[in-house]
């Protein structure tokens, strides 16, 4: 089974990588007027694939995104294997996959260079993601198709370190094979975890119904219950980690898509966002954001919290029964307000493929601007996207085959 969901994985990297090639020459292309110049506080984790077709991340430190190229061959820290990148406070965590099962931290030491820090820590599985709790501690998760249970992690993270775990019987959560990850947010007394039903040999997801959450009491890890809502399919998606997001009041929205292009092999309902309102367990009925009434059948599988009422999603431009499996394209930026349930475009950014990963470790909301590495028709590119006016301006050509991860320190 590992090698069928390794054999997954190394396809939507090859397919991008193939649209993402390495660039051997710098650009000077003028690049407008307005530009942000840092010392050094732009991070980005950049992939190189090897001879071998193993890929190596490299995590660098820029002073300007917006202008040149920017490029980590030999430099920043370098991680060998499939790893992803989420920013807490002032440290970036890389989590392995493909039987990695470790978790590293970096931050910038008192010379303001990359290092990395605190402890390595060991788990039975690849943690599928990692989020902050409110009381500052790191959450952690294992959800994997080859184990009977799920593991929760709280993590300290000065000295990542696990600080208590618990386990669930995966049959708590369902009597059906195969519960797949797609989401975690804490928000009060509560940490809520999605997932969806994918076949451990086939990965085909038979059963898209309904929307389905697991609730689990915090900091105690302990399981409460599972909820469920038949307005819409299940949340959240393969790779993506986007399937729950909070807002600032600590309400908690669950996106529902069942995407081809991102790992279903069927859709039965509506693809829509629900709301769970904050210190409830259960999904509001009153709320319901109908992507098919909005955009004309258009889904989303990327969702970035903002602020206020506002998201910053990719916008897939084919109806489900056109899109390619596993392709996570054609996607357009876009804005939304999930209170006014409106889509707004970023026009300036051309239609693009993705990453089939987690859109709040790909992109970097900052000062009121989302910035965003776009791979084009040979080169990517960074565009800094004005979440005020839906402007964009296009910024420094990428040297690599795609981009992994886009932080601020």
């Amino acid at each position: 089974m590992k090698q069928l969901f390794k054999l997954r994985f190394l396809i939507l990297i090859l397919l991008f990588a193939g649209m993402s090639q390495v660039i051997i020459s710098c650009s000077d292309e003028e690049t407008g007027e307005d530009e942000y110049v840092g010392e050094d506080a732009f991070v980005l984790s950049l992939a190189y694939q090897g001879t071998d077709g193993n890929f190596t991340y490299y995590t660098v430190q820029f002073d300007d995104v917006m202008n040149g190229s920017l490029s980590a061959i030999g430099k920043g820290i370098d991680h060998l294997g499939y790893y992803t990148f989420n920013q807490v406070d002032n440290k970036i965590y890389a989590t392995g996959g493909f039987e990695l099962t470790d978790i590293i931290a970096m931050k910038k030491n008192t010379a303001g260079e990359l290092e990395e820090s605190g402890g390595v820590s060991s788990f039975s599985n690849s943690l599928n993601d990692v989020i902050k709790g409110e009381d500052g501690s790191l959450v952690a998760i294992e959800m994997s198709n080859s184990s009977d249970v799920v593991s929760l992690h709280r993590i300290n993270p000065e000295t990542v370190s696990v600080q208590d775990s618990k386990t669930t019987a995966v049959s708590n959560l369902t009597d059906l094979t195969g519960p797949s990850y797609s989401g975690m947010v804490q928000a009060g007394n509560y940490l809520f975890v999605s997932f969806y039903i994918s076949d451990p040999a086939t990965f085909a997801t038979g059963y898209t119904d309904k929307a389905q959450l697991a609730v689990f009491t915090y900091p105690g890890l302990e399981f409460v219950k599972v909820i469920e809502d038949d307005r819409t399919g299940p949340i959240g998606g393969f790779g993506t980690s986007s399937g729950l997001i909070k807002d600032n009041s600590g309400n908690v929205y669950a996106l529902s898509h069942s995407n081809p292009a991102n790992g279903y092999s069927q859709f039965t309902n509506e693809a829509a966002i629900l709301k769970i309102n904050s210190g409830e367990t259960t999904f509001d009925q009153s709320y319901l954001f109908d992507f098919n009434s909005v955009t004309g059948g258009k889904t989303t599988a990327h969702l970035v919290y903002l602020e206020g009422n506002k998201v910053f999603a990719e916008i897939n431009m084919q109806d489900r029964s056109e899109q390619g499996a596993w392709s996570d394209s054609p996607l357009k930026p876009a804005i939304l307000d999930l209170q006014a349930q409106t889509v707004k475009y970023i026009d300036d950014v051309p239609e693009h493929s993705g990453l089939g990963r987690k859109l709040a470790a790909t992109s970097l909301y900052d000062n009121g601007y989302v910035y965003l590495v776009v791979p084009e028709d040979i080169n990517s590119y960074v565009y800094r996207i004005n979440t005020k006016d839906y402007s964009a301006t296009k910024g420094a050509v990428v040297e690599a085959n795609f981009t992994a991860g886009f932080f601020k320190l």
